[in-house]
This record gives C-alpha cells, structure tokens and sequence, in this order.
C-alpha cells in the first residue's frame, strides 16, 4: 500500500509544478491566441462574400452563391478602367477560342474558386455539345457509388466522430506522457547532482520517495491532459460558434471516458516508473543517451495508431490486452468497437499488477541508481539490481 509519507512526496511534487496563477495565465494566452487566430480566420474567408465577375455579353453562366455574372454595356478597356476606379468588378472574363481569361487587380484566394466554377460550367457545355445529358455527365464524374457494409453490428463505423475521438485520446496520453517525461527527468536528475536524495533517506525510504515522485507528476501529467481536453473542447465550441453550426454532443461515448481515465492513470503511472528508474540512472542528462530511453513509453500510441483502422483486428486485440501498451488500446478499441463489459476490466487488471510490479522495479533501480556518482551504471548492472528483491 501507498504509505503517508509517499503521499507527502506526492503531494510536494504535484504543487512544485502547480503554479496554478501562472497556468491558468497561459491558458488563457492559449484561448485568447486561438479565439484571435479563429477570427481571423472567419472574418477574412474570402468564400463568404459575393464577387461581381463582367463576362462577354454572349458568355452563357449561370450565378452561383458566390460569384454574380454581369454583362456590361461598354467594351472591354473601359471596364478594365472602371474596375481599377471603383471596383465595379472584382473580375473581367474574356475568351478566346478554347482559352478563358480572367482579369483582376490582384491575387485572390477567391481566384481558385472561381476557376472551379468555370471548370464547372464549360465540363457541363462540352457534354452538352456531345449530347450527354446531365444525369449522364454526373454518371461520368462519379460512375458508381461504393459503399461498405459490416456484418460485424459490434464496429461503430470507420468515419468521424469515433476515429477522431480515439486519435483525440492517443494526442491526450501523448501530452500526459510528454509532462510526466520531462518532470521526472529534471527531479531526479537534479536532485541526484545535488545529493539532497541522501539526506531524505533518513526519513523515508527509496520505494516511499519513488512512489512520491511518480504519484505527483503522475498527476500532473493527468492535470495537463485534462487542461488539453479542455481547451480541445472549447476549440471545437469557438469553430462551431464562428462556422454557425449547431453544437452537439451527441457523438461522445461518456461511458468510454469514464473508461479512460483508470486506463489513463494507471498508464501514466506505469510510464513515470519506468522513466523515474531510468532517470535514477542517468548521471549527467546533458551527455547521456539513457534519457533516449525514456522515449519507448511512447511507444504503445504510435503501435495503435498503425492500427487504429483495424479496431477489431488481432493487432489491436493484442495490444489492448498485452499490459504495456493496453493503457492506449483498450479505450481507443472501446471506441470504435462495441466489447463486453469483462475485456476493459481484465485489461484493467493486467495492467494494474503490471503497475504494481514496475513500481518495485523503479524503487530498487532507485535505490542503487541515486547512490552512484561519477559514472552510469550498466545495463546489465541496471537489470541486475531490477530483479534483486532489495528495495530500502
């Protein structure tokens, strides 16, 4: 069990971090830099306003939402003049055999758009010329339509918002385990170059100091990932304001995410373990290439990713039950596919004995790894001392 002293570690770890005046400043920032980026956004989109575009008097165009086609009185330099005096139009049209002209004053976002309506209009005139109807046109432009059918009822779809919501929470534990990596890092490193760890053995032991550390920025990591959700969330809000569509949260499977969160945790605490033991035996950071090491925790999202296509595919069946890596698979399988209530909670438990016996390894790595100066360890030293039963 978790002893008092380990949850004052904790507890001293979380809030050395937790400047909560300065975060919440930053977050802010953030929101106010998105808010400023999303409209700017809205208000220069270039496709909600109307162009006035002169074509010959003989140039046969319907108008569309965007674009108005107007046939002027006067030749073709007055209204170049007129254009450049008082923005009568935002284009001139001219043609020339085959060739379609387009005179503006500038370069246009909008340009491209048009060019497409063009396009458009002389794909439906040429099969006009030979003949072919519009339904025979469209036949041509997309000459079957293919859909997919699952007989498996369990899989939710392949399309948006289920697959977006299994990346959202791979990008999720990736920011968890990117704070946790960088705070374990730099405590214990630090702490290890200014031996104040020695002077806290007369206290507590290493298992308690370890299982301190990794509780704390186990907990920052999972404040980080909340903040992240959160700020996904009202970015998703300010788009749906800007984009005028209608809020809904229909999509989002609460039953998942309450799922996610022991997942979430209980990875994150296996991760900060295994990174605390590694730091533990690092003794420069700035030389050592242990630190790369580290990294392999980001591992289990970038194996689901490959599969995350494939929900109900052997690949992802292995990893969301193989304990190392079912912290990512197992909510981003409960995701896209229907499962029994009993595949998370054996997950769950594999994955919390896993934690378990990682934490032993941490605390005797800790142990002999923060004693050591001078030099790094091997790793066959390093292996050695992770399967001695010797922990304070």
């Amino acid at each position: 069990m978790i002893s008092r002293q380990s949850l004052v570690v904790a507890r001293w770890e979380f809030l050395r971090f937790f400047k909560w005046k300065q975060q919440l400043t930053s977050y802010l920032l953030m929101l106010g830099i998105f808010a400023a980026v999303a409209s700017w956004s809205y208000f220069t989109d270039e496709s909600r306003q109307q162009y006035r575009i002169a074509v010959p008097a003989d140039f046969a165009i319907e108008n569309t939402e965007q674009f108005q086609f107007q046939r002027p009185s006067i030749d073709f330099s007055a209204q170049l003049e007129q254009m450049q005096a008082d923005d009568s139009w935002h284009a001139i049209l001219t043609k020339q055999e085959d060739k379609v002209s387009i005179h503006t004053l500038t370069g246009k976002k909008w340009l491209s758009q048009l060019e497409q309506v063009l396009l458009q209009h002389y794909r439906k005139d040429t099969a006009n010329k030979l003949g072919l109807t519009a339904e025979q046109l469209l036949q041509l432009e997309q000459p079957i339509s293919i859909e997919t059918e699952f007989l498996d009822q369990s899989y939710k779809g392949k399309d948006a918002p289920e697959k977006m919501v299994a990346i959202g929470m791979l990008i999720l534990l990736f920011v968890g385990l990117t704070t946790v990596f960088g705070y374990m890092l730099t405590s214990i490193t630090a702490e290890k170059q200014q031996r104040v760890t020695e002077q806290l053995y007369a206290i507590l032991t290493p298992q308690q100091w370890m299982d301190g550390k990794v509780l704390g920025h186990s907990f920052s990591a999972l404040k980080s990932m909340l903040t992240s959700a959160l700020i996904m969330l009202v970015s998703t809000i300010v788009i749906s304001v800007f984009a005028k569509d209608k809020f809904d949260l229909s999509w989002l499977d609460f039953s998942v995410i309450l799922w996610l969160l022991p997942f979430a945790l209980l990875g994150v605490v296996l991760c900060a373990s295994f990174m605390g033991a590694i730091a533990a035996s690092i003794d420069d950071p700035n030389t050592s290439g242990k630190s790369a090491v580290m990294m392999l925790t980001w591992l289990p999202m970038v194996f689901t990713f490959f599969v995350i296509d494939s929900p109900a595919g052997w690949a992802m069946t292995l990893l969301s039950f193989f304990p190392l890596t079912s912290f990512a698979a197992m909510p981003v399988k409960m995701t896209m596919v229907d499962i029994s209530w009993w595949q998370p909670l054996l997950s769950l438990v594999l994955l919390f004995a896993s934690v378990w016996w990682m934490r032993r390894v941490a605390g005797r790595v800790f142990l002999r790894g923060m004693q050591l100066y001078g030099k790094e360890p091997s790793w066959t030293e390093i292996v050695r001392w992770a399967l001695s039963n010797k922990t304070d």
